[in-house]
C-alpha cells in the first residue's frame, strides 16, 4: 500500500523539525574503508615469506621493504608492459603524474560560434 503524501502511516513516528535521522553521527573512533585500505596498502612485510619467494621469481625488484602499494603497483606495470595492455598502463601513470590536459574545442569547424539563430518563413502563395 503506497504512503499518501503529507499523511503520517499509523505507527510511525515522524522526525521533529530539523532533526536528523542519526543526530549523534558516526561512533568516535570507528575508521571508514578507505582509511583502512589505505592503512593495509602502506604496509611493509605483508606477504608471507614462500609467498614474496615466488613473487621475487618472477619479479627480482622486489624487496621485504616495499609496501603493500608500491609491490602491487610494481607487478601491475610489469604486467601491463609485458602483456601490452594500454589501459591499465595509462592508469599507472595518469595515477603517478596525472592524467594529460585534455582541451575541448568549442568552436565550429574552427569558427567560433556566434550565438545567432537564422529563421527563414515561409508563407504559402494565397490568389486573391
Amino acid at each position: 500500500m503506497p504512503f499518501e503524501k503529507g499523511v503520517t502511516p499509523t505507527g510511525a513516528i515522524p522526525y521533529e523539525k530539523g532533526q536528523s535521522g542519526n543526530p549523534k553521527g558516526y561512533t568516535p573512533g570507528v575508521k571508514n574503508r578507505s582509511t583502512i585500505a589505505r592503512k593495509i596498502l602502506e604496509m611493509r612485510g605483508l606477504l608471507p615469506q614462500a609467498t614474496f619467494d615466488k613473487l621475487k621469481e618472477v619479479y627480482p625488484e622486489l624487496t621485504q621493504n616495499m609496501t603493500a602499494e608500491e609491490m602491487a603497483t610494481l607487478v601491475q606495470l610489469v604486467q601491463a608492459i609485458t602483456k601490452g595492455d594500454v589501459n591499465s598502463y595509462k592508469a599507472i601513470m595518469d595515477s603517478a603524474y596525472g592524467a594529460p590536459k585534455q582541451d575541448i574545442d568549442h568552436s565550429n569547424l574552427g569558427k567560433a560560434f556566434d550565438n545567432k539563430i537564422e529563421i527563414e518563413i515561409i508563407l504559402p502563395i494565397t490568389e486573391e
